[in-house]
Formats: C-alpha cells, structure tokens, sequence
C-alpha cells in the first residue's frame, strides 16, 4: 500500500492524464487571447519597452554587438536621463543595474527581430507562467478548478497589464514557479529533480533579488528526513549563487557587492555612486496601508483576485499544510520587505513587485474552489481525492498528507 504522499502522487498523475483538453484551454488559451488582444491594441499606447524594460533590452544588445557588459554606448542620449538606471563598475564603466540573466534567455529572439524580439519573449514567458501555474495548482485541487483558477488569475490580476512588455518580474515568476514545479511532488528525495528545483529557485533569485525571501522556506516543501532531500537542492542552489558571486566580483571586486550598491547617479559630467539600500526606510505601516489601499497601485484596487485568493490558504492547509506555510511565510516576506521600499509605487499599473503573490495566489484560489465545489458538475472533478475506479491503492484520509 502506498503511503498517503504516494496516495496523493498517484492520483495527481491520474489527473494529469485525464486532464480535459478543454481545461487546458481554459487555463491557457483565454488568458493567452486577453494578452494578444492587448498587445494587438498596443496596451496604452506607449513603447513596450518602458521603464526598466529598455535597459534589459540595451543590455542584450551590447551581449550581441559588443560582447561585454559596457551600456555606454548602447544608452540613448544624454547620458543624464539614465541616471539611477545603471551602475558603475571598478573600472569606470556604465553597467547593467539590472539582473542580466533575462537578457541572455531572450537573446536568440532580439538576435532574430531586434526590439520586437524582446515582445514576443514577453508573450512566451507570460504562456509559459500559465502553463507551470496550472501545473502547479492542480497538485491541490481538481483539473477544473486549478484551471479556473489560472484563467481567472490570468485574466483578471494584474498579468494582462504586462503583456505589453518586456517584463523581469514575469520572468523571474516563470522561474520560482518552475522550481515548486521541478519538486517531487510526493517529496520523495529525487536527487534529479530537487537538484533542478535548487537551479531554478537560484535562478529566480539572482534575477529578482527579493526572491532570495522565497528560498528560506523551502523545506517546507521538501520531505523528510531533511538529510536526504535537503544537499540536492543546497546543491542547485549554489551554482546560481556562484555565476552571482562570479560576476559580482568581475564587476564590483567583491563577491557581496551587487550592482543596487554601485548605482550610478549621473549629475553633468560627474559621476556618484549610489547604493539603493537607503531607498528602504519608509514607515512600514505606510507601506502596508499603500500597498493595499493605494488607488493606483494597491491590490485591492487593481488585483482584487489575489487578495479573494489568500482565502483558499485554509482549505489548502488541510491539504497540504507545509505547502500552505510556505506561500505564508513567502507572501508576508515580499510583502513586508516591500513595505520599507519607498520606490514600491514604480509601475505603470499595480505593483509589479508583489507579482510573484499575484501568481502564487492562483494555488490557493484553486484550493478554495475544490473546497467549495462550486464545479463538481465537470467532467474529471473527482480526480484529486477520490479514485474513480476501483483499480489503484485504496483511499487514504487526507489528514494524513500532513503527517508524512
């Protein structure tokens, strides 16, 4: 007999099987309408490439002409405008502030059509996140609901807002989800796939620092005993932290000095170093009340889906109560961190950086909705608790999937 994480891997494979294509569509295809839609209108009507996204972007391009990492003569004149936007390495060169990773993974495609290149990656990551999300979500709910769920987030969260766009904060989601995706889901300690799970979630981090608050957690999410499961993802963990150091110290000479602490502020002719910590010093109830609140940026006025979602936490603890403590303690840490950040307003729609709980929020959302049972009327409904057939391990009591 199986034991009850075997149970609940059993008939997450049998539900995967038995997945409706048109659940599928549901969760992927609607979605995927609404961004072709926006990018076919051109969203507001301004570049895609605003903001933050251009120095992504003028940092692919100097990989690709230049082979090196000086944005000098890649940067649109006068040198004043980017002030902030870049940072200067030991040698005296403007360099990428931003993470560079995304632009290495969409470097074929910018290779291929330029500045358009970087659009359709957008698009391809924004697929892929739904994709991994309704994977993700139907480790805890049926096929139906976890695609409910996806469609609903997808549609109605702030995602739609970065179709058009060349956006980080998709990408490093794409990532975090990927790694609680490459994780056994029965927590066996699958040495493969927990090794891919450490990657992956290193990847997110080093490409969206405030990812690095996702990472303490994780043993939630692994199975016991901590000696077997835990070195394989140490492990992953450490050849991302490695590339960061590496770079780090190519750049900066050290390998704890990142390129927040080396911005550049560029005043005429002068040149000052700027570290972004001194941007973290608003009152935390400020933050918290704003980040909520806020007419323009707040979740409550532009994503109201994922405060609806935190919801499902409940139902999705009687679940799985490691899984539920981790999308807690992971939430509250973004949220908080982003409270101090005077700059957390920086978006032209919502706050993308509370995008990795808009995204997250989608698995409990689908817990919520298994729970109430608001869709049992959809072919494949049962497919999560019960099996259909009599074939296969008899059923195991859900309380006890908290206890291996």
């Amino acid at each position: 007999m199986l034991g009850a994480d075997g149970q609940r891997n059993h008939h997450e494979s049998r539900a995967a099987a038995r997945r409706s294509p048109w659940s599928w569509w549901l969760a992927i295809g609607v979605p995927t309408l609404v961004f072709l839609a926006v990018i076919a209108v051109q969203y507001d009507g301004r570049p895609y490439l605003r903001g933050d996204c251009q120095y992504y972007y003028f940092t692919a391009v100097s990989l690709l002409e230049d082979h090196d990492l000086d944005l000098a003569n890649n940067l649109t004149r006068p040198l004043v405008r980017h002030s902030d936007d870049v940072s200067l390495d030991t040698r005296g060169r403007l360099v990428p502030k931003h993470p560079i990773w995304m632009a290495l993974f969409a470097l074929p495609l910018i290779a291929a059509f330029g500045a358009p290149g970087a659009l359709v990656f957008n698009l391809l990551q924004l697929v892929l996140l739904l994709y991994l999300a309704t994977r993700l979500a139907a480790r805890y709910s049926s096929p139906w609901d976890s695609s409910i769920a996806i469609a609903l987030t997808g549609v109605t969260s702030i995602l739609p807002h970065y179709a058009w766009n060349f956006s980080p904060d998709i990408f490093s989601c794409v990532l975090l989800v990927a790694g609680m995706v490459a994780l056994p889901a029965n927590r066996s300690a699958n040495t493969l796939r927990l090794g891919i799970a450490g990657l992956l979630f290193g990847l997110a981090a080093i490409s969206k620092f405030s990812l690095f608050l996702a990472l303490p957690a994780l043993p939630l999410l692994c199975g016991r005993p901590f000696r077997k499961s835990l070195p394989a993802l140490v492990l992953g963990l450490l050849v991302p932290a490695a590339l960061f150091s590496a770079l780090n110290f190519h750049l900066f000479g050290s390998p704890l000095t990142t390129s927040y602490d080396r911005m550049a502020r560029i005043e005429g002719d002068v040149v000052v170093v700027h570290s972004q910590r001194s941007d973290f010093g608003i009152p935390v109830l400020e933050g918290v009340r704003g980040q909520i609140m806020d007419r323009a940026n707040g979740l409550l006025f532009t994503s109201p889906i994922t405060l609806l979602s935190l919801l499902g936490l409940y139902p999705l603890a009687r679940h799985d109560r490691g899984a539920a403590l981790y999308l807690i303690l992971t939430f509250l840490a973004v949220f908080l961190f982003f409270s101090f950040y005077g700059q957390w307003r920086a978006s032209h729609f919502g706050n993308r950086f509370l995008m990795p709980i808009s995204v997250l929020a989608a698995v409990p959302l689908a817990a919520l909705l298994d729970a109430v049972g608001l869709f049992r009327f959809l072919p494949g409904r049962r497919l999560r608790g019960v099996p259909q057939t009599s074939t296969g391990p008899p059923p195991v009591r859900e309380q006890g999937h908290e206890q291996s």
